[in-house]
Parts: structure tokens; sequence; C-alpha cells
């Protein structure tokens, strides 16, 4: 646990903010690991966009009080936070020709993601997908970075309507981070993968947002196996759908 201070703030889209803190304890070492900020008393979990050995950057969406608290911070605001939490994308294991899939609560972690692919020399296409054209965010900074770019809306307003899933057809190998109604429709697309839990974690009502996972071992905490997981090993039927009430931003 340590002090991080808000060294940059900037509003991306109706309700979604981008924040960077700078820390004197950033342990992050991958892309798909998570950080706990304390705002109203309480630990909540929030996907690591970027990060170097003194700060690190959050995509969050002020719909609740944990956000909205978070997005009333100044800068040179301190707060609370444990960083390098969790088990990220293991990049070694992850081919040439990968899709990127990410609905608008999985976005801003696809951003490492995305670099420590290219780092790799490995190409990839990515799909993004957002309710509608005027909640889409982040979009420019994949361009650069992105063998393929593809774009939908549930509405159709920036051109094909749909879920990001809906661009996949097949694949053999899948990295994905969203709402699990996304994440859910792309594990029968694909042959092998790796899969983030981490949208779950942040509408998640349990404390750190953590919760139960079913595999095929038996069951694990998301934030100590996960946020993570090979896709071949979650077991769908434990995460009944009707109990995430929110399925994208």
């Amino acid at each position: 646990m340590s002090k991080s201070k808000v060294s940059h703030r900037e509003k991306l889209a109706r309700d979604i903010y981008k924040m960077t803190f700078e820390t004197d304890n950033c342990r992050f070492t991958g892309p798909g690991q998570y950080a706990l900020i304390k705002t109203c008393g309480e630990f909540r979990p929030y996907q690591m966009c970027d990060y170097d050995c003194d700060r690190f950057t959050i995509v969050f969406k002020a719909d609740n009080k944990f956000g909205r608290e978070l997005a009333s911070l100044e800068y040179g605001d301190e707060l609370e936070t444990q960083t390098g939490l969790g088990k990220g994308f293991d990049v070694e294991a992850i081919p040439d020709d990968t899709m990127l899939v990410a609905d608008s609560m999985g976005v801003s972690e696809m951003l490492e993601l995305s670099r420590a692919l290219l780092m790799k020399g490995k190409r990839f296409k990515m799909v993004l997908g957002y309710p509608t054209k005027d909640s889409m965010y982040m979009v420019d900074s994949f361009r650069n970075i992105c063998n393929e770019l593809e774009v939908l809306t549930l509405d159709g307003s920036n051109g094909r309507e749909g879920m990001a899933s809906d661009a996949v057809r097949n694949a053999a190998y899948i990295c994905a981070s969203g709402s699990p109604a996304m994440l859910k429709s792309l594990s029968g697309k694909t042959v092998d993968g790796q899969f983030s839990l981490s949208g779950m974690m942040q509408i998640s009502g349990e404390e750190n947002g953590d919760f139960d996972v079913g595999m095929s071992e038996g069951m694990v905490r998301c934030s100590k196996e996960g946020p993570v997981f090979d896709k071949n090993l979650i077991d769908w039927n434990t995460l009944s759908l009707e109990r995430w009430n929110r399925s994208t931003y």
C-alpha cells in the first residue's frame, strides 16, 4: 500500500475519465493487472491502462459514488493505492495474428497489451465495441498500434452495428476484455485465448470487487488467480449473467 498523487485528469467521453497517478511504489509488471484505489473509505479495483516505473494510468466511469469521488480529484491530490495486482496476460503465449477484442468495459487495458505485442513484433487485429458513437473513447490511441482496427456500436451510429463479438466469426486465438455477455459470446468462437474478467470486478458488489470464478479444477478467487484466465478453463455455468446487471459502459 502506498500514496499516489494525481498528475493528470482528462474527460474522454460522457462520464468516462482518464487519470494518471505518480507513485513511489509502482509494482505493475505487465498488461492485464489492476490497481486498488481507496475512495469513499473503500478500496475498489481499476484496470491499468499503461504504466512505467513511477506512474500508472487508469480509465474509469464516474457512474457511482466511487467513480464520482475519483473524478472530482484535482492535480496533486493523494490517495491510497495498491498496484501490480492480479495475474495479467501472458504475452509470450500469444501467437501472431491474434484477435484482440474489447467492449467499452475492457478497452483501457487493451492499450498496454497492444503495446506489449507491438514490442514483440507480433501481428494482431483489434475489435472495439461501444454503445454509441458519442460514447467512444481511446480509439485514436490504437490506430497506429494495430495492424487492423474495427469499431462497432450497439446502435450502429458509427457504421457497423452490434457487439464487438459480432465482428468475430471464428479465430484461432483471442485475447478479450469486457462485459460478461461479450466474453461468453466470444468463448464459442475461438479455439484458444486469454480472457480478462476485470470488467466484472469493476461492477461486482463484493469487497475489493472480488468474486468466485468456476474453473475446470474448481472455484477460485478472481483477484488471486486472475483477472486474466485461460479461456478454456472458465466454467461459464458458474458465472450467471443475470448477476451482472450492467453489461456494458
